[in-house]
């Protein structure tokens, strides 16, 4: 008798011990997630910022591009310059990756772009807003991270416009 009560007693320790472990980890998780969906929107949002930030002047700073890619869909564009002559910086969405993709594009023909350098700034993200403010924009950037979501706005004009 006292063995089955002593096994009893310890099973019920063993199951309260296993569920503040599973609480916490799943509390752990949560927190997790949290932060890397605000890592994920804050990053985004600081790119397309320095980008807009070093545009050489507001005419340069193009919200939904009318450029023809081959999938997803242009955000903004930037002109900048560099030795070889002008670049643009497309940002693209790709809504059923749910991510945000950086490209150096050159102008070919028929409307096209040419790209030269393409690099992932973030992914996870459910919902990009571009609109004009004064000489720049405003960027407001939604992303998730399992059942999380982050916010992250910022806002921009080029140094000269």
């Amino acid at each position: 008798m006292e063995i089955a009560v002593t096994l009893a007693l310890g099973t019920l320790v063993m199951l309260l011990v296993g569920s503040l472990f599973v609480a916490s980890s799943r509390a752990w998780r949560r927190g997790s997630d949290v932060r890397e969906a605000q890592v994920q929107a804050n990053t985004l949002i600081e790119v397309v910022m320095r980008d807009v930030r070093s545009g050489s002047q507001a005419p340069s700073v193009m919200i939904n591009p009318p450029v023809a890619i081959d999938e997803g869909e242009p955000l903004l564009s930037v002109v900048t310059t560099t030795d070889a002559g002008p670049n643009w910086v497309l940002y693209v969405r790709y809504p059923d990756r749910r991510e945000v993709v950086r490209q150096i594009v050159v102008p070919a023909g028929d409307g096209k772009v040419t790209v030269r350098d393409s690099r992932l700034v973030a992914t996870g993200i459910e919902r990009v807003t571009v609109t004009p403010t004064g000489d720049g924009v405003t960027v407001e950037v939604e992303a998730r991270r399992g059942r999380d979501v982050a916010f992250a706005r910022g806002s921009a004009a080029p140094r000269n416009p």
